[in-house]
């Protein structure tokens, strides 16, 4: 697998923040594609059918697995077509390579969020969210040695 920086354009954040509209939609059937697939993974696990059931249902639910399978590999595409990564399906993250104060970072946004309101490092943990703004109350003055004025 190639390392995504290598194909993925630097953008700045008004160029992302205009993406919105087009990510919330991608999010939510997302998020609606993860929930559909973790019903499907409880049926498939829960003991007690009949033999018989329990094969044809199987084999729908398989079949319909690898559906969801290659939808999302769709949406990932769809993503990547607008200049970002699917960082993490479940939360329905989505990513886009921009810099902060001269360094290259990830600018992330999750379905709900009208605003790109994280990053993570290059080299952080896909889904990693550092808020781009921090707020006094967000601050652990307690541990501080000097207190600030």
């Amino acid at each position: 697998m190639s390392d995504p920086q290598t194909t993925i354009p630097i953008l700045e954040l008004p160029e992302v923040t205009a993406r919105i509209p087009l990510l919330e939609k991608i999010g939510g059937d997302i998020l609606k594609l993860i929930q559909r697939r973790d019903e499907i993974l409880g049926q498939t696990s829960s003991p007690g059918r009949g033999a018989g059931e329990k094969s044809t249902t199987l084999v729908q639910l398989k079949e319909e697995l690898r559906n969801l399978s290659a939808k999302l590999e769709d949406y990932r595409e769809e993503v990547k077509e607008l200049g970002g990564i699917l960082a993490t399906p479940d939360a329905a993250t989505m990513e886009f390579l921009g810099e902060i104060e001269g360094c290259l970072a990830w600018f992330s946004w999750q379905p709900g969020e009208n605003s790109i309101q994280h990053w993570r490092p290059v080299d952080g943990d896909p889904g990693e969210r550092i808020p781009l703004l921090v707020r006094e109350d967000d601050l652990d003055t307690d541990e501080l040695i000097y207190p600030l004025d």
